[in-house]
């Protein structure tokens, strides 16, 4: 049997308010913050967390945050340190569906999109403030947008990527978890990854921003539903206990610092 391995894809980086990062809390002032996905190496199949941001939409439609991302940064790129190109990749995994998130996912056609129903059907239906969150999802599935937003003149308006939509907490593959932590969007995921030479690796995405959020117990200042967002912070803290999991969290550059990137893996 192949054993599963983790590697760290470099995005770039944008920068937000403090009071975005720690709602009511702050400080204000600009943070950076890094935007990585990650490749999980299965033996059914090659697999992606996430997408990051398509640099062209970002300076197009949100210059404000400041989005970073050299050609290195690009996920073709990226997946080239490891050997692998976008045609490899089997399914992409999105945590959410908001703009630095699943940016890139038009980088994957043949890729089956994996993500929560709740997910899927918000995207379709958006509060007004979500709108341009999940603008991006025009640019891979135009079908779920077409009815409330011009469609790039860029995107092939007939793309119509295959969706696998879940809910509840799902063991997508052997030793692969996607962990419900809803708030912070509808229908988000955290995803755990168990490997044979280390402790399980917990990814919170944007249910933690950093682990500031989670010491404080202290969401991001972008939610859906504070509530929820709430719990699943104390959710994430019990999952890493139970499973003796290291967290990542989805945009700490202090940490991401320190971990290793593509070329390196986790295993």
């Amino acid at each position: 049997m192949k054993p599963t391995r983790v590697c760290l894809l470099d995005g770039g980086s944008m920068a937000i308010d403090g009071h975005k990062v720690y709602w009511n809390r702050g400080p204000a002032g600009d943070i950076r913050f890094p935007v990585y996905s990650v490749l999980v190496e299965h033996e059914n199949g090659l697999f992606l967390y996430d997408t990051g941001f398509d640099l062209e939409f970002m300076q197009t439609y949100v210059p404000q945050d400041q989005p970073i991302q050299s050609q290195d940064q690009t996920l073709p790129a990226q997946l080239a340190k490891v050997g692998y190109r976008p045609e490899d990749v089997t399914h992409v995994l999105d945590s959410h569906l908001h703009i630095d998130h699943c940016g890139g996912n038009h980088l994957f056609p043949g890729a089956k999109i994996v993500c929560h129903e709740k997910e899927h059907e918000q995207a379709q239906n958006p509060e007004l403030f979500e709108m341009l969150s999940y603008g991006a999802v025009a640019w891979f599935a135009p079908q779920l947008v077409m009815h409330r937003q011009e469609i790039p003149a860029c995107v092939d308006p007939t793309l119509s990527p295959e969706f696998q939509l879940l809910s509840g907490d799902v063991e997508f593959a052997p030793g692969v978890w996607l962990f419900e932590t809803l708030g912070h969007s509808a229908g988000h995921y955290s995803m755990l990854v168990e490997l044979e030479g280390r402790r399980p690796m917990l990814f919170t995405d944007d249910a933690a921003m950093t682990p500031k959020n989670l010491e404080m117990m202290v969401i991001g200042g972008f939610h859906l539903d504070p509530v929820a967002a709430t719990r699943s912070l104390q959710r994430l803290k019990d999952l890493a206990a139970e499973h003796d999991a290291e967290m990542f969290c989805s945009h700490s550059m202090p940490d991401f610092e320190t971990w290793r990137k593509a070329p390196e893996w986790y295993e």
